[in-house]
C-alpha cells in the first residue's frame, strides 16, 4: 500500500495533498511532517458512518519554503507506508 502525496499551492498557502493514508497513521501525519518545518493544520476527512478518516487529507505548512524541505526527501514513511509525491 502506497501513500499519495501531491503539492497543492494557493495564495499564502503552501499545502500538501496526501491520500491513501492508513487509518492506523492518523497520529503519526502531523509528526512527521512536523520535521520539515511548521505544520499550521492537518486535515483528515471522517466518514460519519464508520468514524474512521477517509485516507485522505491535507497538511499545510508556514512557508513554501517548508513545502520544498519536504520534496527535498526522497522518501517519506508513515506508519510503514511509503510516500509518493506528485506535482
Amino acid at each position: 500500500m502506497h501513500i499519495s502525496v501531491a503539492l497543492r499551492r494557493n495564495i499564502n498557502r503552501p499545502v500538501v495533498f496526501v491520500r491513501r493514508i492508513p487509518w492506523t497513521a492518523s497520529g503519526q501525519l502531523k509528526e512527521h511532517f512536523a520535521q520539515f518545518g511548521h505544520v499550521r493544520r492537518c486535515i483528515l476527512h471522517f466518514d460519519k458512518t464508520t468514524g474512521f478518516h477517509r485516507g485522505l487529507g491535507w497538511v499545510q505548512f508556514s512557508s513554501e519554503e517548508e513545502v520544498r524541505n519536504v520534496l527535498q526527501q526522497e522518501n517519506h514513511i508513515i506508519d510503514e507506508v511509503l510516500c509518493i509525491f506528485f506535482l
